[in-house]
């Protein structure tokens, strides 16, 4: 790995702005992580119909230099390519446009962008992906047009860099056909660290969007009402940014003890980060996923995760004490992993902090994209 510091420009569909502060928020962490050791802008284009013309914001956030640019309704084409225009006149006017590399997260939808750049200036792009949309067992077809735009800008990259080897096997199949290396997810072991538990009640944790295709919500609810029923002193606090008023409805539907849940909505990653140091374990029962960024948290603040084997979650969870990996939509397989989960001691927590951290550090993960971008720059000259 070379010592070179490059100008690097993330791209990205999905990125937190003032319309959904946490979306996309993993890609946000990316950048981060990838400007402890190089020049890192984003530019991110964003929809806002409360305007009547186009707002360029420019900030600096963590050492990331971020251009979010928010243009009013209209038209969708050629509205988004005037703001991405409009962004790139503003970062030659504003410190100049002289990029080493683009890094490319979430091919759809605005995977144009980083093929328009690589056309006209010569600027590589390498592709970070998280999307669940490639899992077509899972989520079902994707139509053909997009299929054939997916796979004109993955065949335009000078590197994939997809977060698992389960998802880089199913760009495999939508003809994505560039060289590949694996670069996971990335928490903050600084935020997110261990706290020893207080209270003698057992404590679990469900945080998503919580939509129920992807994150199986009610059938949580439903396992953890016969749960909670046949347990004493045990508690589910569920929430995030999704709908929230459903996930109440559906408890009092299934008549789920009021004092054995509750509820939270919109976090900043430090409040989830409090939510899981007071927690014992992390509950998801996914239909579908790459790699959770919820869970690799967990894992830094040494929680225990329950977990469905999808997506890329097996490449870094075995069905071994503490943590227990079970078949998605398998109620009967949650109600055992419930009941095998116990207060853990602080030695425990640290055996599973310490794989968080060799795995998904902000330091790690900043190495392997210098060697991504190093290659990527190998291969395009």
């Amino acid at each position: 790995m070379s010592d070179k510091k490059y100008n690097v420009l993330f791209l990205s569909s999905w990125f937190p702005t003032r319309i959904i502060p946490t979306l996309g928020n993993f890609v946000q962490r990316h950048a981060e992580a990838a400007a402890l050791q190089h020049n890192v802008t984003a530019l991110i284009i964003q929809k806002d119909t409360s305007i009547q013309q186009y707002e360029i914001n420019d900030t600096i956030e963590n050492d990331v230099r971020i251009i979010r640019v928010y243009y009013p309704d209209g038209n969708i084409f050629i509205q988004k390519r005037s703001a991405f225009k409009k962004g790139i006149h503003y970062l030659k006017e504003n410190g100049g446009f002289q990029f080493d590399i683009v890094q490319l997260n979430m091919v759809w939808k605005e995977g144009w962008q980083a093929v328009f750049l690589k056309k006209k200036f010569k600027v590589p792009f390498i592709i970070s992906d998280n999307w669940t949309g490639y899992h077509l067992d899972q989520r079902g077809p994707l139509p053909w047009h997009i299929r054939s735009y997916m796979k004109w800008v993955g065949n335009n990259a000078a590197l994939l860099i997809p977060v698992t080897q389960h998802l880089e096997r199913a760009m495999r199949k939508l003809g994505f056909s560039q060289p590949s290396m694996i670069v996971p997810n990335v928490v903050n072991t600084e935020e997110f660290q261990i706290k020893e538990s207080t209270g003698t009640a057992l404590r679990f944790l469900h945080v998503s969007h919580l939509d129920n295709n992807h994150k199986n919500i009610r059938g949580i609810l439903k396992i953890w009402k016969k749960f909670s029923s046949q347990k004493n002193n045990v508690h589910l606090e569920i929430g995030g940014d999704g709908d929230l008023n459903q996930v109440k409805s559906w408890v009092q539907e299934l008549d789920i003890e009021p004092d054995s849940i509750s509820f939270f909505g919109t976090q900043t990653p430090a409040e989830i980060a409090v939510r899981m140091q007071r927690s014992d374990a992390l509950v998801l029962f996914s239909n579908y996923e790459n790699l959770p960024l919820v869970m690799i948290e967990a894992m830094a603040c040494g929680l225990q995760v329950i977990a469905t084997n999808v997506g890329g979650i097996s490449e870094h969870l075995t069905n071994n004490p503490p943590h227990h990996l079970i078949a998605p939509r398998d109620e009967e397989a949650l109600m055992t992993a419930l009941e095998r989960i116990s207060k853990i001691d602080l030695t425990s927590k640290k055996k599973i902090r310490e794989y968080a951290v060799k795995e998904f550090s902000k330091e790690v993960i900043a190495s392997k994209f210098s060697t991504a971008y190093e290659a990527a720059l190998k291969k395009s000259h």
